[in-house]
């Protein structure tokens, strides 16, 4: 299911290189209303667990340093790889509304949290 968004990888990427904020929304081109992600290495039962569905059929999810989950109407319609490696563990497997945006971290050049 994990599939590539170039547009979307490309805008994250952009946002975590210049250290500027990204409104998740704005960097999509489908429909969604929740929002998550998971990074390498999360183990495929805590990604049901934390989604609702089987998102990969290996053991862990290792494809990409991170894995956008979409959502739309409490089911997965999207799952994205995102290769810039950028986020805090301590944000996943959490949902976030479409008001979510990608925001530079304090005094960390290179990250970005998600916040709503």
């Amino acid at each position: 299911m994990p599939e590539s968004n170039e547009k979307l990888d490309n805008r994250v990427l952009e946002a975590a290189r210049n250290g500027t904020e990204l409104r998740l929304a704005d960097a999509t081109d489908f429909e969604w209303d929740q929002a998550g992600f998971i990074t390498e290495g999360t183990p495929a039962a805590e990604i049901e667990s934390a989604f609702g569905e089987a998102i990969t059929r290996e053991m862990r999810y290792t494809a990409s340093p991170v894995l956008f989950v979409f959502l739309n109407d409490g089911k997965v319609s999207k799952a994205v790889r995102i290769t810039p490696d950028a986020f805090s563990g301590s944000d996943a497997k959490k949902k976030y509304g479409r008001d979510v945006s990608l925001v530079p971290v304090e005094g960390r050049s290179g990250y970005l949290s998600w916040r709503e």
